[in-house]
């Protein structure tokens, strides 16, 4: 059977490269890769009750890499992944996820090509028996 984390990095995955319109959506970012990309970043899980409890509360990091000088198309792939995930509910693999906003920031990168924003969302996730 899939566990919660494995739902969720199936959701963002599908749901992202399907309907990114601008950037590529990685796991593993090929080193080949160029801008702009989004990752599918850290993900961390916690039970609702004990070890053993299926049900999980998990929070996973998105990252948005762009180039140049303007912050807008940062923002803008943030503002899809907003639509695309946040706020809504997905059934896969026999888990009801349930998604939330809880963070959103683009700072300019440390070298100033660019920006990178980290988009940080809540997913609860409800194991269908």
């Amino acid at each position: 059977m899939t566990s919660a984390t494995e739902a969720t990095d199936l959701l963002a995955y599908d749901q992202l490269s399907e309907n990114i319109t601008d950037a590529a959506v990685y796991q593993d970012v090929p080193d080949t890769a160029s801008l702009p990309m989004v990752i599918i970043g850290d993900m961390e899980s916690v039970p609702f009750a004990g070890a053993n409890d299926p049900d999980r509360r998990i929070t996973l990091t998105l990252v948005v890499l762009t180039e140049g000088d303007e912050r807008a198309p940062c923002s803008a792939l943030q503002g899809q992944i907003e639509t695309l995930l946040a706020s809504q509910s997905f059934l896969v693999e026999n888990w009801n996820l349930h998604v939330s906003l809880d963070s959103s920031d683009a700072a300019l990168s440390d070298d100033g090509s660019g920006y990178v924003g980290t988009t940080i969302l809540t997913i609860l996730a409800f194991r269908e028996d």
